[in-house]
């Protein structure tokens, strides 16, 4: 299960500081334990938000980014720090989904919302 990790990490305490950062043609994300996966923004092709039941009041929401692959290339929680301008820079792309970024942030159960997808 994807929250397997998120878990894990609300379990020891204080979750690490995530971050998120756009620029330069690079989606950079730092788990805040020292490694840092990246995505090309030409290569992401759909992001999906994916949530479980623990909300609104547990940590329950993660970002998935897809590039060509099945599996995620890249994941990040809601409370990383650089979220808000992440969403902001992907609200201005053709393809974006802001009502299913609505809904997502209001579920209380486990389900994804794919909120961007690239244009064909």
């Amino acid at each position: 299960m994807v929250f397997g990790w998120l878990r894990n990490w609300i379990a020891r305490g204080k979750p690490p500081s995530w971050t998120v950062t756009v620029v330069d043609g690079v989606i950079a994300i730092n788990d805040g334990q020292g490694t840092e996966r990246t995505v090309l923004m030409r290569e992401l092709r759909r992001v999906v938000v994916a949530t479980d039941d623990s909300g609104p009041w547990g940590e329950d929401v993660v970002f998935l980014l897809y590039s060509e692959a099945a599996e995620p290339t890249g994941i990040f929680p809601l409370e990383a720090n650089g979220v808000q301008d992440f969403i902001a820079w992907l609200k201005s792309l053709p393809g974006y989904h802001d009502r299913e970024l609505a809904k997502a942030m209001s579920s209380t159960k486990v389900a994804r919302f794919v909120i961007y997808e690239a244009p064909a």
